[in-house]
């Protein structure tokens, strides 16, 4: 139940002006205070074991160097499962700098690997 800040009438409805006095009344009276949103996630968080296991083979296939597609192709493949699990998770799977890292190494392990083919056949070529 809203009041004129002037004479104090009791006013119903929406309206702008005071019936008894003519005092303009605020657009502000009739907003209401957003509201906040005052809730925490309480569900617990966990990294994506996808995105573990991309890091884990993409750095695996750098250490073991002389196997160059058996390591690098399963980092690539979980490392996009895991950024797949990761945002259709809703906050509660975590590990999307894990995946792209997984990811990384192995792109560039089949790039480096590819560059490495051509200059061999070239060498054996000439």
């Amino acid at each position: 139940m809203r009041q004129c800040p002037i004479c104090g009438h009791v006013l119903t409805g929406n309206e702008r002006f005071c019936p008894v006095c003519g005092q303009a009344l605020g657009v502000a009276d009739r907003t209401p205070a957003p509201v906040l949103n005052t809730t925490i996630n309480l569900t617990p968080t966990h990294n994506s074991r996808l995105a573990i296991a991309s890091l884990i083979f993409g750095i695996t296939t750098w250490i073991l160097f002389f196997i160059p597609l058996l390591l690098a192709v399963p980092a690539i493949v979980c490392g996009h499962l895991g950024q797949g699990a990761i945002k259709r998770s809703n906050g509660t799977v975590v590990g999307n700098g894990l995946a792209m890292l997984g990811l990384g190494l192995g792109y560039a392990h089949i790039a480096l690997t590819l560059v490495a083919l051509c200059v061999a056949i070239a060498m054996v070529a000439s």
